[in-house]
């Protein structure tokens, strides 16, 4: 029977594992399109900039929505997971669920539905911008795991990012609150940054 340093430590490493894997889907479904269209498409730098951009806040709007909407809706089919990562704060088996991302496979699909609102929207209008946007998207996702992972795992995390260790953390105290993990643009937007006044 395993002792629970060594539960501790299997949880890890999967973790790790997940967090990985998640990134490497991501960025292969983030980049690979976001070369592809920018093969047919010849957009000139000034529209891949502002793609990315987009993708980026995109990335945090996402974020914001799914978290809000989807994992936090009572016993909706996405919630079941997050609720475990809510349990597992601070447990030895917390590595294992820190991870945005179930499985690679759900990074490939949260890709894929988002491409398949944008692309049409892209051609239709000759915007020319979706291969940044699809690199935006890569980028955030990639950021926002690994700074999660970071606030959970009490890894370092540069200057201008220390306060989301807090932030975050907050959630798991308040979960109707503070949904965007580092970057609150759109918990600002929605009046969703504050905390419950104590009486």
């Amino acid at each position: 029977m395993a002792t629970a340093a060594e539960l501790g430590q299997i949880a890890l490493r999967n973790g790790r594992s997940r967090k990985k894997y998640n990134a490497i889907v991501a960025a292969i479904s983030g980049i690979l399109p976001g070369l592809i269209f920018g093969f047919f498409l010849h957009p000139s730098w000034q529209r891949c900039l502002i793609g990315f951009v987009i993708g980026l806040v995109w990335g945090n709007a996402f974020e914001y929505s799914y978290h809000r909407w989807m994992l936090h809706r009572p016993r909706g089919a996405f919630s079941k997971g997050h609720l475990e990562h809510h349990m597992n704060v601070g447990t030895a088996e917390e590595p294992e669920h820190v991870s945005l991302g179930r499985s690679p496979l759900h990074i490939a699909l949260l890709f894929a539905s988002n491409g398949v609102l944008v692309v049409p929207v892209d051609l239709l209008l000759g915007l020319h911008v979706i291969p940044g946007i699809f690199v935006g998207w890569a980028v955030y996702l990639i950021a926002a795991e690994d700074i999660h992972w970071r606030i959970h795992m009490n890894g370092w995390l540069p200057p201008g990012l220390r306060f989301a260790r807090a932030y975050h953390m907050s959630h798991h105290d308040y979960s109707n609150t503070r949904y965007n993990v580092f970057l609150p643009l759109f918990d600002m937007l929605f009046g969703n940054r504050g905390l419950p006044q104590q009486s």
